[in-house]
Parts: structure tokens; sequence; C-alpha cells
């Protein structure tokens, strides 16, 4: 099963790079993201996920991390085995992010696949235009928007 998008989002190809490749921001633009955390800064990280009525712990490798370019990583641990490619260009000053995805279906959902891969590709989609209106709206926030600070952080 693959699917492909692409998003472009009116920020710098730097910023959007280094929200994606944050994990711990997960959470603030995957829906199904409970919590993600590095488990080895820049190799490894994990995930709790709540989708399609599940909950799911997952680990991921990163196979391709090349700042401003490409993040790219597969599961090791996970009901679902996939691959995830994100490519980030600048274009008129924003950042065009192009992510496909490919998953290995076995068992039940193999036989399901057609409705797994719509609903993935649905829940991608939403993902990433979530992503570019958080991104771009930070902007627009004016300083009472935004929650205080304290002094030391």
């Amino acid at each position: 099963m693959e699917f492909e998008l692409e998003v472009t989002i009116d920020r710098p190809v730097a910023e959007v790079f280094a929200y994606v490749t944050d994990i711990s921001n997960v959470p603030e633009w995957q829906e199904s993201a409970v919590s993600a955390e590095w488990l080895d800064e820049g190799r490894r990280f994990g995930e709790r996920r709540h989708f399609m009525g599940r909950n799911a712990e997952i680990e991921l490798e990163v196979t391709v991390l090349e700042p401003d370019r490409r993040f790219d990583f597969r599961a090791v641990k996970a009901p679902v085995k996939f691959d995830i490619r994100h490519t980030f260009e600048a274009v008129d000053g924003g950042t065009r992010v192009h992510v496909h995805g490919e998953a290995k279906l076995s068992g039940a959902l193999r036989l399901a696949a057609g409705m797994a891969r719509r609903q993935a590709e649905h829940q991608f989609r939403g993902d990433f235009e979530r992503l570019k209106e958080l991104l771009e709206r930070r902007d627009e926030e004016s300083p009472s928007d935004r929650p205080p600070r304290l002094a030391d952080e």
C-alpha cells in the first residue's frame, strides 16, 4: 500500500524542517499521536498512537536525516511495518513538503487494504493541513494571544 501527498507551507524551509523533525511536536499536529519522544536522538524515536479504534506503541528508525532537505524513517516495532519519506523544498519564500508512505499489510489488514489506504491517506492529509495551519498561524498571533512565559524559559 502506497500514498503520496504534497503541501506548501508559507514558512521558510529551515523552520518547517526543524518543527517536523522535533519529535516532541508530533502530538500537536498529528491527530492519532498521543505522545512521541526520542529514544536515541536523531536515530530512533517512539510514539504512542490511537488509530482506527486501537492503541499502538511504535518504534521508528530514522533512515535519512539531511538538514532542510530529507527526513525519512521506518517502523521497526509496530503492528504494521511502514516507511515514510519527507522531502522539503524552498518555493517562493515557503516550503513544499512532499510525503511518500508505503506500508506492508498482512493478515486481515491485507484483505481490507483499500479501506486502510483511504483511512491512512485521509489521516495524513488532515495532519499535514494541520501542520500548515499551525506553522502559518504563528505570524498571525499577537503577543497577547500567546501563553505567558516564565522568565527562565
